[in-house]
């Protein structure tokens, strides 16, 4: 692995510790300093996810930051759609697709810097049920079919209807490790992981994450609300830019 590699992983260990998103960048990084596909590339940065965030996991559940309520929906959405997604990546374009979800990411971040949407049906147990539900199949399905992780979508869908921003980074973690290991069943049923380059990059981001939950914890809520919309509207300008050409 390059030194700017080395150094993507640790930044993105960090920036997911801190903030659950941030995992996207590592995808054009390992595309470029690896020299793989962009589905290869895609497939391996997933397949590395699923440790770091099951040690994200862990670190979170130790610190008591998980809640059972919006940990489940979200976790059963993702456990089915994340495969489906992967395996659908056998047919679908990616050109388009990363636009769009380009695109996605920058409302998803600029609608987090919005007050709280008050729906009616958001105040029950059963209403948030659902809507977590929905946002587990959804992104766990775009995770599977890009790469992508998750986090950068749920937790800003999340806080736009009203979440937490800190239980919803924490909760993110899960999500992404169920999104993670679905998505890695089709990837390993298409031959899309690089194995040695996974691992390299699971002990670098490990050690990036211990320090960005660290760090998380001395952010208040609405410091880390800026945070995460700053990310999501950075994240997708990158990712159009590399569409034009103009990024990696």
């Amino acid at each position: 692995m390059t030194l700017f590699l080395t150094f993507m992983c640790l930044l993105v260990g960090f920036l997911c510790g801190a903030t659950s998103i941030g995992g996207i960048l590592l995808i054009p990084a390992i595309q470029y300093c690896a020299d793989m596909p962009l589905a290869l590339a895609s497939g391996t940065a997933l397949c590395s996810f699923f440790f770091t965030s099951a040690w994200g996991t862990y670190l979170h559940w130790k610190r008591g930051n998980l809640e059972r309520a919006m940990v489940l929906p979200q976790c059963l959405g993702a456990a089915v759609f994340g495969c489906l997604g992967a395996l659908t990546k056998a047919v679908v374009g990616n050109a388009a697709l990363s636009a769009i979800l380009a695109v996605l990411i920058i409302l998803s971040g600029a609608g987090a810097l919005r007050q709280p949407r008050q729906l009616r049906s958001m105040s029950t147990e059963g209403g948030r049920f659902r809507y977590l539900l929905f946002v587990g199949c959804f992104v766990g399905f775009l995770a599977g079919l890009t790469g992508m992780g998750g986090p950068v979508l749920s937790i800003p869908m999340q806080i736009i209807m009203g979440f937490s921003p800190f239980a919803a980074v924490a909760a993110a973690q899960p999500f992404q490790m169920f999104a993670c290991l679905s998505g890695s069943a089709g990837n390993i049923i298409l031959d899309m992981i690089d194995w040695k380059v996974a691992m390299l990059s699971v002990v670098l981001q490990g050690i990036g994450v211990w320090l960005g939950i660290w760090a998380a914890s001395f952010l208040n809520t609405s410091m880390l609300k800026k945070c995460i919309a700053a990310m999501c509207i950075g994240t997708g300008v990158m990712m159009l830019l590399r569409q034009a050409g103009l990024f990696f």
